[in-house]
């Protein structure tokens, strides 16, 4: 079995290379919002191209404590008695490890999922769930922001289980079909998560991530190749954790897993197919409109530039971050004018707001780009 497992893994995380950090940074990862009594089991999360929805933090009234509370009582705080009680039984994992990184002090309280949940099934607690308690605080003693100061949420956190051998930012909370509740007690921020289960993959070793970011960051943690291992950055400047969840062998489920990871490899792979499409069509309704002469946005004044041309006659275009070299015979044919919707670079998304280069060239030969911010971005 550990011989197909490995086949499978090997086979299932073909690519080998790291995405580029950029492209991890333009992803916002913001989970769908949560009642305070009635959670959800929903299956619309994407690690493909993960856009970006809503999240509704959940408030209660502060309690008067000098220690940090227990996963059980943030748990029934947060307004469901039923899980809570789950966080108490004898199946539930107690941890309680505190962790120091960047400005902030981590602790992992507690996790239960898969049998320590089965007596607990109901429509919106499942069995093959992980469900886990973490609190955030600062280390020199300030309060985190509370749900209604508007310096909340402006510090972002990632917390994600990841699974030894899995490439880390293919597999984390968002593929797993992942949710989040938080709220802020007495100055410290506690944060249930939920995913699908991960005791099936006890015999090869989960870790919980935490870090300062809005999705998994290949700057704050490492993945070695050939180990499997996950690491974080000792050089990274943030705030950048791991726990090692001391999950119960005797409960992992290799078959389960295969089965497991062939399910979310083939929604993967057709929800990239769906998003292809839809991307192609978008950006031939761009170019279109480029064609037909009509306004696709408002462009940016400083960044109207004439390109300049080296030694072998290819066009360079320079702004900001953007900078494009290419012949212009690959933009315009003969004595064509005006904009060019041959080439079109797309950049942005992290901010919601997508820009475009266009390059324009006049009845005297004269190529100028600019920089358009769309007025419809990429539809998410």
């Amino acid at each position: 079995m550990d011989a197909d497992w490995e086949r499978l893994l090997r086979k299932s995380l073909a690519s080998v290379a790291e995405p580029e950090e950029k492209l991890n940074e333009s992803i916002i990862y913001q989970l769908k919002e949560r009642s305070q009594t009635n959670y959800k089991y929903r299956k619309g999360l994407s690690a493909g191209l993960l856009a970006a929805v809503l999240l509704l933090v959940l408030s209660v009234s502060a309690y008067a404590a000098t220690q940090l509370f227990s996963a059980q009582l943030v748990v029934e705080h947060l307004g469901d008695q039923m899980l809570a009680d789950a966080f108490e039984s004898k199946d539930a994992i107690q941890i309680n490890q505190t962790k120091a990184s960047g400005d902030y002090r981590f602790t992992l309280h507690g996790l239960v999922s898969g049998a320590g949940l089965s007596k607990f099934h109901r429509k919106d607690v499942y069995p093959d769930r992980t469900y886990a308690v973490v609190s955030i605080s600062t280390q020199d003693g300030r309060p985190m922001p509370s749900t209604h100061d508007p310096e909340y949420g402006k510090a972002p956190f990632f917390v994600t289980p990841l699974i030894k051998g899995l490439k880390p930012w293919q597999f984390n909370i968002a593929s797993m079909k992942g949710a989040y509740s938080e709220t802020v007690i007495d100055g410290v921020m506690y944060r249930l998560i939920e995913c699908d289960q991960v005791e099936m993959f006890a015999d090869k070793g989960v870790y919980l991530a935490i870090s300062g970011t809005t999705f998994y960051s290949i700057k704050a943690f490492s993945y070695d190749e050939n180990t499997g291992e996950i690491h974080a950055r000792e050089d990274y400047p943030g705030a950048a954790v791991l726990f090692d969840l001391p999950l119960d062998v005797t409960k992992a489920d290799p078959a389960k897993a295969e089965a497991y990871l062939k399910t979310l490899l083939r929604s993967s792979s057709s929800q990239s197919h769906v998003e292809e499409e839809e991307w192609v069509n978008w950006m031939k309704d761009l170019r279109a409109k480029i064609r037909n002469g009509e306004t696709i946005g408002e462009t940016i004044p400083q960044s109207i530039k004439e390109v300049t041309y080296d030694n072998s006659g290819n066009i360079t275009y320079t702004y900001d971050s953007w900078n494009l070299t290419t012949s212009p015979e690959d933009l315009f044919e003969e004595g064509e004018i005006g904009f060019s919707d041959r080439r079109l670079p797309i950049s942005g998304g992290s901010d919601d707001i997508y820009r475009a280069l266009l390059l324009h060239r006049d009845e005297n030969g004269v190529i100028t780009g600019r920089i358009v911010s769309l007025d419809q971005g990429y539809p998410q």
